[in-house]
């Protein structure tokens, strides 16, 4: 049976059991009221209130099993639906091996994947059969009333009604306002920017005092308008808020106690009601703000699980942002003089070549960010995904369970395993001081800042059966010890590729230095340090890149080669 299979019945048996149990939880406090009626008639039925006696307690007893049964089922379908949801995103997510193109698919749903997740948990496990319950429990009370007296009936819930009727209105008007006013008020304030006419703009004389001048004029325009934004708002909140205190305060206890007093005393007085027929109004009556609670409450946690489930499914199946081609990355390339666009194929350049050895270390040094990330693009695109692991500068993507997480690229993954990586990567002390350790789930049970969350692919990247690893040292800023002790255990059994845009933290390998995306330099370190070579103007005391120095040369385009089959030997690495 299949996982969402799985969740499928438990759910609707769980909902059909809190349905039952709802029944049987109204059961004996309608038998109660009941007893009470009859105790208080003027000749009461001692067979009647014994059979009412048994069946509130054994209404009760049927309760309290079916729902105990109901909500273990509940609970076990939201727990399957999160291991589903965290099994399908974090599938999503490595679809694609880039960072950059995960993290941007990230952002771009603009939610927090984990959050969505533990809503959906939440809304199967939790919030769906609790508000089935509350809705049932809510219109048999309401039925009963009706049942014993409709015209009391409709006295006790005009309370609740005359609540929901000024909540309404009052929100309706603020949305509605809101809708004009707040666009008007933010145009307000985006109006007093300051602004520089045309001829000033062509004539500098006098145009620094003008601009000056022009400046503190928009200052004190804009802490006048902001004010009155800030006025507007807070009134609107304010009346929106007010409104639903009042209709709060409308369907309490205490308000439909008074409406029961009041309109029973009448009642009675007229003989259209008998005293006895109260007690279902004033014990059962009064208590229905307890269920209207709940059900507004627990609407607003399906309806969160409902976003939440519209963005989950706008993510999984979507399209992540492939990795920018080459032509797009060097700007475009000359399509002129071709009938299709398509430029004319150029002998290839007779270069040095980044290639990657079957084991060990080669440390690539780029004098710009663009340079390093052309040279990751490189690499991700040329080596296939079942090959390659990877960690780079961009925040990654961590859900789920630690230890899962982990482990995930290893057939024979382990809690020892990652335990032994998480070691390796500065990050087991952390982790073994969560409550769940490695079983902690990174977003609602773990820490997820940027530091934590590297050391985390670290420790998956340590962990993985992988051939080619990247290790781009800017994801570690000031912890080059990190970056050694990663490379120590990884360079006997994978080839390892450094990417550093200053002072290299592993010299004891290959160096190429690539500039705009061409090869300037290459050798070990002790070749290239040498006064006046492009790798030694890297070296500064301060550990900043500067200009390349050295006698100038013709740059190489950069090559990459992975030694796999299919694989192309050389490719350029896009400006």
């Amino acid at each position: 049976m299949s996982a969402s299979t799985g969740i499928v019945w438990r759910t609707r048996t769980a909902l059909a059991l809190e349905a039952a149990a709802a029944v049987a939880t109204v059961g004996p406090v309608l038998a109660f009221v009941e007893v009470c009626r009859e105790l208080l008639d003027g000749d009461p039925d001692g067979g009647r209130i014994y059979r009412l006696v048994l069946v509130a307690a054994a209404a009760a007893v049927v309760g309290f099993v079916v729902q105990l049964v109901g909500r273990a089922l509940s609970k076990e379908a939201g727990a399957r639906t999160q291991d589903a949801l965290l099994l399908a995103v974090t599938g999503r997510l490595r679809g694609a091996r880039a960072a950059r193109p995960l993290h941007a698919a990230w952002t771009e749903h603009g939610t927090t994947l984990g959050r969505d997740i533990v809503s959906m948990g939440v809304t199967v496990g939790r919030a769906g059969s609790e508000l089935l319950s509350a809705g049932l429990v809510f219109l048999l009370s309401v039925g009963y009333l009706f049942w014993v007296d409709w015209l009391m009936a409709l006295i006790t819930l005009a309370p609740i009604l005359i609540g929901f009727v000024v909540f309404g209105f009052i929100s309706a008007r603020f949305f509605r306002e809101m809708a004009t006013d707040y666009a008007e008020s933010i145009g307000g304030i985006d109006a007093v920017r300051p602004t520089v006419d045309l001829p000033r703009r062509i004539s500098p004389v006098g145009t620094r005092a003008h601009t000056a001048a022009a400046t503190r004029r928009s200052a004190a325009r804009l802490a006048d308008v902001t004010d009155e934004f800030s006025e507007f708002f807070r009134s609107r909140i304010g009346l929106l808020l007010g409104g639903r205190a009042l209709a709060e305060i409308a369907f309490s206890p205490l308000t439909v106690l008074v409406f029961v007093l009041c309109g029973g005393a009448l009642l009675t007085r007229s003989e259209w009601l008998a005293p006895a027929d109260l007690i279902p109004f004033l014990l059962v009556g009064t208590g229905l703000a307890a269920p209207l609670l709940a059900i507004t409450y627990f609407v607003e946690e399906v309806g969160e699980g409902k976003k939440a489930a519209a963005r989950l499914g706008q993510f999984a199946p979507g399209s992540l942002p492939s990795a920018t081609a080459p032509s797009e990355a060097a700007g475009g390339a000359d399509t002129t003089g071709t009938a299709d666009g398509v430029a004319p194929e150029a002998e290839p350049a007779r270069s040095p070549a980044l290639e990657l050895p079957e084991r060990g270390v080669l440390t690539v040094v780029a004098t710009t960010d663009a340079g390093a990330d052309s040279v990751i693009d490189r690499l991700l695109a040329d080596t296939p995904e079942e090959r390659l692991a990877a960690v780079e500068a961009d925040p990654a993507v961590v859900i789920g369970p630690i230890g899962a997480y982990i482990t995930a690229d290893r057939t024979d993954g382990s809690t020892a395993e990652a335990e032994r990586a998480a070691r390796t990567a500065g990050c087991h002390d952390t982790i073994a001081a969560l409550p769940r350790g490695y079983d902690a789930i990174v977003g609602s049970e773990a820490p997820q800042s940027y530091p934590e969350l590297q050391r985390l692919a670290l420790a998956r990247l340590l962990a993985a059966d992988r051939e080619v690893v990247l290790l781009d040292e800017r994801a570690f800023p000031g912890r080059p010890d990190i970056i050694r002790a990663a490379v120590a255990e990884l360079c006997d059994r994978a080839a390892v590729l450094v990417v550093s845009t200053g002072p290299p933290a592993v010299v004891d390998g290959g160096i190429v230095v690539t500039e705009a995306g061409k090869v300037v330099a290459s050798g070990t370190h002790e070749e290239l340090a040498g006064p006046g070579s492009p790798y030694a103007g890297l070296l500064g005391p301060v550990g900043l890149l500067g200009p390349v120095g050295g006698p100038s040369r013709a740059a190489d385009p950069v090559a990459l080669s992975t030694g796999s089959a299919g694989t192309p030997a050389s490719q350029e690495v896009p400006r």
